[in-house]
């Protein structure tokens, strides 16, 4: 639901309304917002504990903006909608169709998903394996290594019919700071 645009070192984030988001949800604050240190999100997805860290020195507008998502429960109950096994190992969450973008990561990369504007929405990627992303990543943390470990359990169960989602049902239960 917002596009944040690159912000400098201080000063405020230019966030914009573009589409329609897919739940009800406030525009992310735009000025004064954390540059740095790091915030801690846990996931619950199909029972297992995710645990995210932002680092908000490496994206200090899109971490912002994930991080107003994760607090309004935006991402609460959300289907992982793509299962990436090639080059790129990661499940990706929708809730609607100056930092690292792209290059090779490692497992446990956090990632948000830009549109074809470079234009960063609420979609997400959990890395779990060595991967080479597209540019339209932009990198804004890491992932437990329990976490790691029970997304790739899902990975290996492999890819639905659909050809893009998982073949188990894969849902975000809920997420809670800290």
């Amino acid at each position: 639901p917002t596009a944040p645009t690159p912000a400098a070192a201080s000063g405020s984030c230019g966030y914009a309304v573009t589409g329609k988001a897919a739940r009800p949800v406030d525009m992310p604050r735009s000025d004064e917002i954390e540059r740095t240190g790091s915030a801690t999100v846990t996931l619950t997805i199909n029972d297992a504990l995710v645990v995210l860290t932002v680092d908000r020195a490496t994206a200090p507008c899109a971490v912002n903006s994930f991080v107003s998502l994760a607090e309004q429960g935006f991402y609460n109950d959300a289907s992982c909608h793509k299962l990436s096994t090639g080059d790129a190992k990661y499940l990706q969450y929708p809730v609607e169709k100056g930092a690292k973008t792209g290059g090779s990561v490692g497992a446990g990369t956090l990632a948000l998903v830009t549109d074809s504007q470079h234009r960063l929405g609420s979609q997400f990627a959990l890395v779990y394996g060595d991967s080479k992303l597209p540019d339209s990543f932009v990198v804004i943390g890491s992932i437990d290594r329990e976490g790691v470990d029970s997304i790739s359990e899902i990975a290996g169960k492999g890819v639905a019919e659909d050809g893009s989602s998982p073949k188990v049902n894969t849902r975000i239960g809920s997420v809670v700071m800290g």
